[in-house]
């Protein structure tokens, strides 16, 4: 139980956050964010390599990204590049903070307390590593298969079949096992457990997948959960069964028919998306 309401109160918070930085692919960024908040003034690329323990090559790029979403500060000098918390990012880590103190029996310190460095580098792990395991567990939930693959896996999770292979492992075995792992001749696979299927029921996508008729049409007809690919596809066979269908009126009816079915075509195509973007799973 307490694996259940530690994974469930992770998925509330990565709601929140995800919409800024993207969880599994940004995890250098919000390990960064975590640090230059919990320190004083500036700190420089080098030093951040080594707390961090992260090559510059890494760090650079990450900066890159956090620059151009407003959450960082470079400042350019002699010996190196020093970088800061822009006002954006620190209400980005305001916010932060104030979801993060849910999430303990025992009080947190207020948002605009700095907790130590390394407090909020595991922080940022364990989101992480909740989102991760999330995307594999509805990614199984959803797949229609008894079992996956760990390569179907790691294409879900965003990861390296062998990283994703170690966040699985870790959640296949007691206290917190949510994953049954198969080994097999053709490969490793892996099921839902008892308590992931527990976790799925509860599950925002879930709940949207028996609530709405629409996303759960349109899941299972292009086998998958997450919106952005579900909008994706459907744009991908929408779109040119549409130019066809208005060519075709063109020839027939002419240019006012082929007007009318491209705008009525592309209010039809904006409808479905707005009504999937509400659902928000």
């Amino acid at each position: 139980m307490a694996t259940y309401n530690k994974i469930m109160t992770s998925l509330k918070i990565l709601r929140e956050l995800d919409s800024i930085l993207d969880f599994s692919r940004s995890s250098n960024q919000l390990l960064i964010v975590f640090y230059l908040s919990s320190i004083e003034g500036e700190t420089s690329i080098s030093e951040l390599a080594v707390k961090l323990k992260l090559s510059r090559k890494s760090i650079l790029d990450s900066i890159r990204k956090l620059e151009r979403k407003g959450l960082v500060k470079k400042i350019y000098k002699e010996d190196d590049i020093y970088l800061s918390l822009s006002d954006k990012g620190r209400e980005y880590m305001r916010k932060l903070m104030t979801i993060l103190s849910t999430r303990h029996e025992a009080p947190m310190p207020s948002p605009d307390t700095a907790l130590k460095v390394m407090t909020r580098i595991n922080i940022g792990h364990e989101l992480v590593t909740a989102y991760r395991i999330y995307r594999a567990l509805i990614a199984l939930g959803f797949s229609g298969k008894t079992h996956m693959s760990l390569k179907e896996l790691s294409k879900h999770m965003g990861l390296s079949a062998e990283r994703a292979k170690s966040y699985l492992d870790a959640f296949s075995a007691s206290p917190s096992r949510l994953f049954r792992r198969i080994t097999a001749p053709t490969g490793v696979y892996y099921r839902l457990d008892k308590e992931g299927k527990r976790i799925l029921y509860y599950s925002p996508h879930y709940i949207a997948y028996k609530k709405s008729k629409l996303y759960s049409l349109l899941a299972n007809m292009f086998k998958t959960p997450w919106l952005d690919e579900i909008i994706g596809k459907l744009g991908l066979v929408f779109v040119p069964a549409l130019i066809v269908v208005s060519i075709l009126g063109g020839i027939i009816g002419g240019v006012l028919l082929a007007s009318s079915i491209l705008s009525g075509g592309g209010l039809f195509f904006s409808l479905i998306v707005m009504l999937l973007l509400r659902i928000k799973p």
